[in-house]
């Protein structure tokens, strides 16, 4: 049994419910609309276009999308998940704890060792 699956058990936890949390945190809000808008802008005008976002004061939107029940499963799996995957179950699962009184956790407290999946390298041009 893997790390993830064991935290989830010991916590009492339910994967379906990290579905629905992870879908409502990561849904978009007018905010991030705004900063999307604003960045496709930003992309548009010459002048701004050598610029970075940061130095313009425009924040990275939210993606919009949350964890699915397949990289759920994945994770109690202990099959490599790539970084934003964990970082989505992380927060899910920090918002479900945060709720029952309980402590913080971890990308290393949730997964253990297994490995960060690594997609194909980019062509160089």
């Amino acid at each position: 049994m893997g790390t993830f699956k064991q935290f989830l058990d010991e916590k009492q936890l339910n994967p379906e419910t990290l579905v629905r949390l992870s879908g409502q945190l990561e849904a978009r809000a007018e905010d991030d609309r705004k900063l999307a808008k604003q960045r496709s802008d930003k992309r548009r005008d010459k002048e701004a276009q050598t610029k970075p976002y940061a130095e313009l004061g425009i924040g990275k939107p939210k993606s919009g999308r949350g964890v699915s029940v397949q990289q759920v499963t994945a994770a109690l799996e202990d099959k490599p998940l790539p970084p934003k995957v964990r970082g989505k179950l992380v927060r899910a699962v920090n918002a479900v704890l945060s709720k029952k009184g309980g402590q913080r956790v971890d990308s290393q407290a949730l997964f253990g060792e297994v490995p960060v999946r690594k997609g194909t390298a980019a062509k160089a041009s």
